[in-house]
C-alpha cells in the first residue's frame, strides 16, 4: 500500500492589510498521474477555499496578493502537509516572498498546479515546478 496522499487548495491573500493563507483540502486514494488530472476533485476544494473567503470579506478589506499566482492545487503527502506546510504558511504571513513560498511548495508537494481562470474557458490548471516557476 502506497503513501497517503492529500489534495489541497492554497489561496493567497491580504485581509485588513495583513497576509492571510486559507487552505483546504481533502485526502486522495491514490497519487494523481500526470495523465488523469484530479479536475472534479480540485475544483470542489477550490470551490471551499473560495466560498471561507467569500464569507471572510465582511471583516474587512480582502485582495489577493498577486495576480497569476494567488490560488494553488497541491497534491502533497499526509506527512508533509503536518510537517512542512504550517512552517511554509507562517513564513509567507511573515515576510510575504512568493518565489520562496513557491520554491518550497514545490520541493515538499509531488504535483503542484496554479489556478486562473478564463473567459469562455473557466477553471485553467498549470502545472508548476522548480523549472517553470513565475
Amino acid at each position: 500500500m502506497g503513501e497517503q496522499k492529500y489534495l489541497i487548495a492554497i489561496a493567497l491573500a491580504e485581509q485588513n492589510n495583513q497576509r492571510i493563507m486559507p487552505i483546504g483540502g481533502k485526502t486522495i486514494p491514490m497519487s494523481v498521474s500526470e495523465a488523469k488530472f484530479p479536475q472534479k476533485e480540485s475544483e470542489k476544494i477550490i470551490l471551499d477555499l473560495l466560498l471561507r473567503l467569500f464569507n471572510r470579506s465582511s471583516e474587512g478589506e480582502l485582495k489577493i496578493t498577486e495576480k497569476d499566482t494567488s490560488l494553488f492545487v497541491a497534491e502533497i503527502s499526509i506527512d508533509d502537509m503536518q510537517n512542512n506546510i504550517p512552517m511554509i504558511k507562517s513564513n509567507w504571513i511573515n515576510n510575504g516572498q512568493t518565489n520562496e513560498l513557491l520554491i518550497r511548495l514545490t520541493s515538499v508537494c509531488s504535483q503542484l498546479w496554479s489556478i486562473n481562470y478564463k473567459k469562455y474557458e473557466g477553471m485553467v490548471f498549470t502545472p508548476l515546478s522548480k523549472e517553470n516557476l513565475p
